[in-house]
Parts: structure tokens; C-alpha cells; sequence
């Protein structure tokens, strides 16, 4: 096997190295880092110019693996802009990619200055490809879920919905605030947990991305593209243009975030009703603390520190959601108490 570069312990197998060779690399390769993930997978970038792939170089603990390589398959045949994959090698779990190039939807909010008080018409402009992505991912995905049976495996039912608000009670309030397990055990918030979780559990369903959300959306002359979908399944038609609009990572305000669903419901032909934006709030409360969970764990157990950055940050986006939405006194008596507190660094 040839090493990829003396630095790292990664190894190409030689059927990596053949598929390389008939894309028109040859060692030594020089590649880049291109992204890393929260999961342990890493992506580097082999060629240089215009002439670029992307290596995969997944490990033999992702549960996910296979999970990719299917849904990937069934979601460009359904004419979903995901990479094309060139090939891979499943028992070095290396693959090689369509390299979508290094601007994120991320990148472009930052231009329009957000997080930070921005141009609010600028990042809506911004975000239009990424709200008619979302229109084109429900309605090409979501009739097709059927023909792939990794889309239909997992549903975002009740039981996903109360992990992710236990996932927040245990790894952001109890682990990253250090509140007191019995605190988040208080029957009256568990009872708003299992209300709101109802309550987007009888979203209408369709093809949910999981994690739509400003770092998994990129952006290129003909559209956004998506990658990180390996999540994907059947659930809330809400959920992922929450995690888009509550992204934490660029903190567009409320009135902003009403702009961005009215954009959508237009986009999309359909009525902006008062009760679709209160099934939106919803799934954006879930989405939230399911974030929160997300960057308290990934700071403190997968030794990622820059996530926790966002845990203050984050809090307030709940807090404000939770002032619009109504309702949930516990919850927001919860989140009072935690803003009162400093993570730890």
C-alpha cells in the first residue's frame, strides 16, 4: 500500500490506488485536508487545479458507512446533487469522491456578516438556492424513500425525538451547565419533552436530511449540493428547514428566520398559515437541544473543543424560541437556570 503522506497512518489499497490512476493521479499524491467530521471520518483532496477528488478514509466503528454508499447511490438516481462516487475500497472503508470544491453555504452567510448584525437581504439572497434544494430534496427524495431500504430503516418517530431532548438534558444541561440530574428529571419538564415530541411526530412526513444546516450544504454555479446525509430517513417535513434557519453557526434573527419560511412556503406553492410556522417553532425547539446535546458531547467526550462555543450561543437561540413559540414554562424555567451558569472551558 502506498502512504498517503508521511504524516498520516492512512494507506491506500492498491484498488484505491488503480481507480486513482484512472482519474489521473499518481503518487505521490499531495493531498490536502479537505474536512474532518464530528464521526472520525476524513476527507482529503488528491490533485490540484481544476483536477481535484476528494479520499474518504472512513474507520472500522462507523456504523454508517454503508449507510452512505447506498443512500448516496439512490439519491443521484432520484437526480439529487450529491457527489459521485468513483470508487472505494469497503474493507480499508476508503472511498473516492467528486470533490464539490470548499465553499459552504457557511462561507457565504459569513460574507453577508453573520453571525453578527449583516445584511439581512444579502443572506436571504444567499439563501434562496439552499431553500429550493430543500423543496427539490422533499419532493424528488421523499416519494422515492421506498427504493432504498436505508431510507426507510430508521423514521424519526417518537422515540428518536425524546433521545434528542434526553441528549440535551444529559450532555448540555447536566454535563456542559453541570445542573443536577434530578433537576432535568422533574416530571413536569419530561411531560413537555413527550408533548413536543407529539407534536413533531405528527408532522407530515417525507425525506429528511438530518442535518441541514450550513456546513453540509455546498455551494457551486449550479446550486447547492449535499453531503453529510448519511442520517437521512423518514420524518418531520420541518425538521430540516429548522436546522437550517436555527443553525447556531450563523444565528439569523427571528424576523429574519419569518422571512426565510415565507420564502420557502412560496418556493414551495403552499400556504404560509400561522400553523405552519407554530409546527416550524417545534421542530426548531427539537433541532435546537438537539445541537446543544451535540456540542456539549463533541467537546467533552470526542475531545473537540471548538464546538463548545456554540453552547452559549445556542442557549439563546433556545431561549428566544421558546419566547415566540409559548407555552413550556418548565423548559423555559430550565433554560433561565442555565443561562445563570458558565460552561466550563
Amino acid at each position: 500500500m502506498a502512504s498517503l503522506t508521511p504524516a498520516t497512518t492512512v494507506a491506500l489499497t492498491p484498488s484505491i490506488q488503480s481507480r486513482l490512476a484512472s482519474l489521473g493521479h499518481l503518487p505521490p499524491y499531495h493531498p490536502t485536508i479537505a474536512g474532518s467530521a464530528g464521526s472520525g471520518r476524513a476527507y482529503w483532496r488528491i490533485g490540484a487545479g481544476d483536477h481535484t477528488h476528494i479520499l474518504l478514509q472512513s474507520h472500522a466503528r462507523d456504523a454508517d458507512y454503508d449507510r452512505f454508499l447506498a443512500i448516496t447511490a439512490h439519491l443521484r438516481s432520484c437526480g439529487l446533487r450529491v457527489p459521485e462516487v468513483f470508487g472505494s475500497d469497503d474493507e480499508a472503508r476508503q472511498v473516492v469522491l467528486q470533490d464539490l470544491g470548499s465553499t459552504l453555504l457557511l462561507s457565504q452567510a459569513h460574507a453577508c456578516g453573520f453571525p453578527g448584525p449583516g445584511d439581512p437581504e444579502a443572506l436571504r439572497a444567499a439563501y434562496r438556492p439552499a431553500l429550493e434544494a430543500l423543496i427539490d430534496w422533499q419532493h424528488l427524495g421523499g416519494p422515492a424513500m421506498a427504493g432504498c431500504v436505508f431510507l426507510t430503516d430508521r423514521v424519526f418517530d417518537l422515540g428518536p425525538l425524546l433521545w434528542e431532548t434526553s441528549y440535551f438534558a444529559r450532555r448540555c444541561a447536566e454535563e456542559s451547565f453541570g445542573l443536577a440530574p434530578e433537576r432535568l428529571a422533574e416530571p413536569a419538564l419530561l411531560a413537555e419533552f413527550a408533548r413536543l415530541a407529539l407534536r413533531v411526530e405528527s408532522h407530515p412526513r417525507t425525506l429528511m436530511h438530518r442535518d441541514f444546516q450550513s456546513q453540509n450544504l455546498m455551494h457551486k454555479p449550479d446550486g447547492i449540493w449535499f453531503i453529510d446525509y448519511q442520517g437521512a430517513r423518514a420524518g418531520s417535513r420541518w425538521y430540516d428547514l429548522a436546522s437550517l434557519l436555527w443553525d447556531p453557526y450563523v444565528a439569523i434573527p427571528m424576523d429574519l428566520r419569518h422571512l426565510l419560511f415565507l420564502d420557502f412556503m412560496e418556493l414551495s406553492g403552499q400556504e404560509a398559515s400561522e400553523t405552519a410556522w407554530l409546527d416550524l417553532l417545534d421542530a426548531a425547539l427539537q433541532r435546537v437541544m438537539q445541537a446543544l446535546g451535540a456540542y456539549g458531547f463533541l467537546s467533552r467526550h470526542k475531545n473537540l473543543p471548538w464546538f463548545g462555543q456554540f453552547l452559549v450561543p445556542g442557549l439563546e437561540i433556545l431561549r428566544q424560541t421558546l419566547l415566540h413559540r409559548g407555552g413550556h414554562p418548565a423548559l423555559q424555567d430550565l433554560v433561565g437556570d442555565l443561562g445563570k451558569r458558565t460552561p466550563p472551558a
